[in-house]
C-alpha cells in the first residue's frame, strides 16, 4: 500500500531538489543498463517508477511494436528493446531524445527516437502505446510538483493523448497508460469513457523511495468497447 499522500509529497519534493544539485550528465547502473542521465531529464536513479515500468511491461507486450511518449532517460525502452519489440520513442524535451539515443548505442540496442510534442511528428502505427503520464491534476501540490514532468492540468494532455492515440495503434493495439495510485483515477476513467475505450488494471506494484515512503503504480490498458 502507497504511504499517505502528504508524506508522500514531503519525499518525492526531497527527491526532486537532491536530482536538480546535478549540475552536468551523470551515470548509473539501473536495471542492468549503465544509464546515462542528463540534470534535465527525469532521473530513473532518483524516482523508481522507471524501472518498474521497464520491468513490467515487457510481459504485456510481448515482443510486439511498442511507441514511448515521454521517454525521459530511454530506460523503459531499453527495457522492451531487449526484450524484442520493434522501439520507437518520442519526447518534447530534446535531451531527453539525445539522452536516450546515447543509452541505446552505449547498451547496443536498436530503437528510433525523436524529439514530438506526444503524437505531432509521429507517422507510424504501434501494437502499444506507452506514456508514463503526468497525473498531478491539483494545483495544491508543492511547487517542485508542478513542472512538465509531473504536472497535467485539467489533464489537458492526457485528454489529448488519449483521443489521438487510436489514430497510432495497429488493429487490435492498445493504449497503455502508467499511472499512480495518488492520480485523479475517476478523471482518467472519464477520459477513456469518454473516447470510447473500456481499461483495465493489467499490473500494479509498489516503489520504494527510502525513509520507509512508497508509492503504488499501474498500468492500465485502454481497449475499443
Amino acid at each position: 500500500m502507497a504511504s499517505p499522500r502528504n508524506v508522500w509529497e514531503v519525499r518525492i519534493s526531497e527527491l526532486l531538489n537532491e536530482s536538480k544539485k546535478h549540475e552536468t550528465p551523470y551515470v548509473a547502473s539501473i536495471g542492468g543498463f549503465q544509464v546515462y542521465i542528463h540534470p534535465d531529464v527525469y532521473s530513473p536513479k532518483y524516482f523508481p517508477e522507471t524501472l518498474w515500468y521497464g520491468k513490467n511491461l515487457p510481459p504485456i507486450v510481448k515482443g510486439k511494436s511498442f511507441l514511448e511518449v515521454g521517454i525521459g532517460s530511454g530506460l523503459v525502452s531499453l527495457h522492451l528493446a531487449a526484450s524484442g519489440s520493434r522501439v520507437v520513442g518520442v519526447d518534447i524535451n530534446p535531451h531527453a531524445v539525445e539522452t536516450t539515443q546515447k543509452n541505446f548505442a552505449d547498451n547496443q540496442q536498436v530503437g528510433r527516437f525523436f524529439v514530438s510534442d506526444i503524437f505531432d511528428n509521429i507517422d507510424d502505427t504501434f501494437d502499444y502505446i506507452f506514456w508514463n503520464h503526468p497525473w498531478q491534476i491539483d494545483a495544491s501540490v508543492p511547487d517542485e510538483l508542478k513542472s512538465e514532468k509531473t504536472f497535467d492540468s485539467g489533464y489537458g494532455l492526457l485528454k489529448r493523448f488519449v483521443a489521438q492515440g487510436e489514430k497510432y495503434l495497429k488493429a487490435g493495439g492498445s493504449i497503455l497508460l502508467g499511472t499512480s495510485s495518488y492520480a485523479d483515477l475517476k478523471a482518467v476513467a472519464s477520459i477513456a469513457e469518454a473516447n470510447g475505450y473500456s481499461y483495465d488494471v493489467v499490473q500494479k506494484g509498489l516503489g520504494p523511495l527510502g525513509k520507509g515512503i512508497t508509492e503504488e503504480y499501474y498500468i492500465l490498458q485502454f481497449r475499443r468497447k
